[in-house]
């Protein structure tokens, strides 16, 4: 097990994580998920399950600045 301390925001364990935080990992499972490593859909459908209002013609940048928008008030 490891700690990795975050720079960006990613998706672990179902969670959005802010920079800053840290988390524990093991060597058998995956660290994070980079947010810029997603789809659009796959963004899209976080998004969705956090009740973060996007539309399909946002781009993935957009989307991305919705779902950090949404960390940054609490959203972890």
């Amino acid at each position: 097990m490891g700690k990795v301390v975050l720079t960006e925001p990613r998706i672990h364990e179902g969670r959005l994580l802010r920079p800053g935080q840290s988390i524990e990992t093991s060597d058998h499972e995956p660290v994070v998920r980079d947010l810029d490593e997603m789809t659009k859909d796959e963004l899209i459908a976080e998004a969705a399950r956090r009740g973060v209002e996007v539309k399909s013609s946002d781009t993935k940048a957009e989307i991305m600045a919705a779902l950090t928008a949404a960390l940054g008030q609490g959203d972890a």
